[in-house]
């Protein structure tokens, strides 16, 4: 087959998958109801699980930084919320094909499709941690008024995963050992990215670290505008190239490797 007709049938997957957006949207749905079937909060225990380690957090790292818990909790915890996204597509991307494998030796669909059934149900989750964040915004008398910003960052985010989890899952469907590393590697980015600490409490040569980590400017579109600020052009303009990145990736990826997924399960 001709590089072209290659990176054209990876064109019509993604078009594909887009076009079977009613059907991975309802899979989704279906999915996170019977997973937490005969449970009494459902998808809020992830959301609890959210408010308890923001909580903890804002507890030890407002102390050591000297901030009081109302200038703290609303920022780590919109950090942690907003993670749950950035950071979470590493996970998420990684086991992309590994998850959809029953599906995928039964089914034929579009490659992409199943890139887009998993982080659809990562974002109906990030759906009920928004709300677990509002109110206990609410009830603490801290709620800010969300800006209007927030409309295109989840959107991106979202984009951004499906494209991330295509190549990353290809990778991981590949070398197996990929899963286990990536949780290491998330692991280690949660504590590099400026989810619980501030770049400005960093040593102005150590900044780096924020600067070059696409993660962190992906947390900040997000972050912001749930705490009523627009998030700064810089971080902006690094996340589009950050998705236009990972995208040009994806269609090589699907190009070179579409066919040979399903034989790697």
């Amino acid at each position: 087959m001709s590089i072209v007709r290659r990176f054209g049938s990876a064109i019509d997957d993604l078009v594909a998958g887009i076009r079977l957006a009613p059907l991975w949207w309802r899979v989704g749905i279906e999915q996170t109801i019977a997973r937490y079937r005969r449970t009494l909060l459902g998808p809020f225990w992830l959301a609890s699980s959210t408010i308890a380690t923001a909580f903890s957090l804002a507890v030890v790292f407002g102390s050591i930084f000297g901030s009081s818990l109302a200038e703290s909790f609303p920022f780590i915890m919109s950090g942690v919320v907003a993670w749950s996204i950035t950071g979470g597509m590493l996970a998420e991307g990684a086991s992309v094909f590994t998850s959809g494998a029953g599906i995928m030796q039964v089914q034929k669909l579009p490659l992409t499709f199943h890139s887009f059934l998993q982080i659809n149900r990562m974002m109906i989750n990030f759906a009920h941690q928004i709300v677990a964040f509002w109110v206990v915004m609410l009830l603490l008398r801290m709620f800010p008024l969300p800006h209007w910003q927030l409309l295109l960052s989840i959107p991106l985010v979202a984009a951004t995963a499906v494209m991330f989890s295509i190549p990353i899952g290809m990778l991981a469907t590949r070398y197996r050992d990929i899963n286990y590393l990536v949780g290491f590697i998330g692991q280690a980015l949660f504590m590099l990215t400026p989810v619980f600490w501030r770049k400005a409490q960093v040593a102005p040569k150590a900044r780096w670290i924020a600067d070059y980590n696409p993660f962190a400017h992906l947390l900040e579109i997000v972050r912001q505008p749930l705490l009523g600020h627009p998030a700064p052009l810089n971080d902006w303009i690094a996340s589009v190239a950050f998705f236009v990145a990972v995208a040009i990736l994806a269609v090589v990826s699907l190009a070179l490797f579409r066919r040979r997924v399903v034989f790697w399960l």
